[in-house]
């Protein structure tokens, strides 16, 4: 084993799970309770992760969006893992809200929350801005994917349609300040000199340079708080329950998906950077969404499934991420 990789990754990825941890302690000593949580949710979802994720992807270069690598690549491994799951649902069996959740809970990864700073701890800025990427580009199909898989499967309930559903999951904050950092990074690309830099106005440079800052500083304390808010929501008594069908959900989203990931960049994109490769397989590895349990909560679809999921699939996390790290320093 060497030595150097392994401290390497303890680096990237103890301060992550630390602060987890930090926040399950405090909510242990009565010291971040749910009023607290929701507060902060509603904080780093309406306002921090947005200024992060737009900031980021704005600044890129546009041809960055076209990487097939950290795009194409994790959304034909995803497709890949929800038909294996679609198969082994229906040879065992399983039907209506249940045989959702047992889908989508293999792909709808917390590729935000936890993959934001683990991408940013294991690549710097270069990993923070390609974790900004796939979240603009891959994390809608999360989405649109799960929410296709409730009616496919006749599951929910509620009035409405699962094309209103779609699109009102698509129109949140995070997803659109994407969209708007991508068409920003298309417009600069406009006044974008060979060498780089940006021919315009310097009063327009010096606004765009003020604001920019502003939605980092916004933006930079969305992350830890975001970790902390997971680590005390997570309830250890929820993990218990449906274990064969728990087991192939959480070893397919730790595991085998990234897997899949990683094994089809190096055969179809072999001289995707290391950045790339790294950022797309961390992020196909990260547990499950928080997104998962709260739609399972509205729509009424086996929640104490879904809260299994989260739990387990957090707590195994600590152990794979390591083994992901480890594996792509090699690289």
């Amino acid at each position: 084993m060497n030595l150097a990789r392994m401290l390497d990754v303890l680096v990237i990825c103890v301060p992550v799970f630390a602060v987890l941890g930090l926040g399950k302690l405090l909510q242990r000593n009565g010291r971040l309770d749910d009023g607290h949580c929701n507060f902060i949710n509603w904080l780093v979802y309406y306002f921090s992760l947005p200024a992060l994720i737009f900031t980021t992807v704005a600044r890129q270069r546009f041809e960055g969006f076209l990487d097939p690598a950290l795009i194409l690549m994790p959304l034909l491994a995803l497709i890949l893992a929800i038909a294996v799951t679609m198969l082994i649902a229906k040879l065992s069996r399983f039907k209506g809200g249940f045989a959702a959740a047992f889908v989508f809970g293999t792909f709808w990864a917390n590729a935000t929350y936890l993959g934001l700073p683990l991408c940013t701890n294991a690549f710097g800025a270069e990993g923070l801005a390609k974790a900004a990427v796939y979240n603009a580009c891959v994390v809608p199909f999360f989405i649109i994917f799960g929410y296709s898989l409730l009616g496919f499967y006749g599951a929910g309930s509620g009035d409405l349609k699962i094309g209103s559903r779609i699109r009102t999951a698509l129109l949140n904050p995070v997803l659109l300040a994407a969209v708007a950092g991508i068409l920003v990074a298309l417009s600069a690309g406009l006044f974008r000199s060979a060498d780089g830099a940006l021919n315009l106005p310097v009063p327009v440079l010096s606004a765009a340079t003020l604001l920019g800052s502003f939605f980092q500083l916004v933006g930079s304390m969305g992350l830890p708080l975001g970790l902390l808010s997971i680590g005390a929501s997570l309830r250890w008594e929820q993990a218990r329950g449906h274990l064969v069908a728990l087991s192939w959900t959480v070893g397919c989203k730790l595991i085998l998906l990234p897997l899949l990931t990683l094994l089809l960049i190096r055969r179809f994109c072999p001289s995707a950077d290391a950045v790339s490769l790294g950022s797309a397989v961390i992020l196909s590895a990260t547990p499950g969404a928080v997104a998962c349990y709260i739609i399972s909560c509205k729509f009424g679809i086996e929640k104490s499934f879904a809260a299994a999921l989260l739990v387990v699939s957090t707590a195994l996390n600590v152990l794979t991420i390591p083994c992901w790290v480890y594996l792509l320093k090699s690289f």
